[in-house]
């Protein structure tokens, strides 16, 4: 049986010019394009996860709208990755953050955010953005 691993990631976006937009990073192998995202670690919550991850892969800061818009799994490290995704809404980019070196942001239209992801189902949950964004707050 395959093994599990659950992950939490974010989809940073932004509103300019009345477009949304949203942030991309390079992957860790620089190939291709994703959301910041990680390993749940034991004793962070889901939420936790996605704000630190945002923080160490991106260079973002921002609030996070709950609930989470969706999950997606893919095939890695043997097993498979569960991503719960949730949405951040950016109100600061960082000049320096951890993983700055080896990693490069590119804002995108949401559209061609979702074409350029790695994963399909990622995209999917990408162009669900201006209706979950347009949904009734409670």
């Amino acid at each position: 049986m395959m093994e599990l691993f659950d992950q939490a990631g974010a989809i940073p976006y932004r509103i300019l010019d009345d477009a949304i937009e949203v942030l991309l990073i390079s992957t860790s192998s620089g190939k291709n394009l994703t959301i910041p995202k990680g390993l749940i670690d034991p004793g962070y919550s889901a939420t936790e996860t996605v704000v630190n991850e945002a923080y160490e892969e991106a260079g973002i800061k921002g609030r996070l709208l709950t609930p989470a818009i969706g999950a997606y799994e893919f095939e890695k490290w043997g097993g498979r990755c569960r991503v719960d995704v949730f949405v951040m809404a950016v109100n600061r980019q960082l000049e320096v953050w951890p993983e700055g070196s080896v990693r490069r942001r590119v804002w995108f239209d949401y559209h061609e955010a979702a074409r350029r992801v790695k994963h399909a189902d990622l995209g999917d949950l990408i162009l669900k953005l201006p209706a979950f964004l347009n949904r009734p707050q409670p």
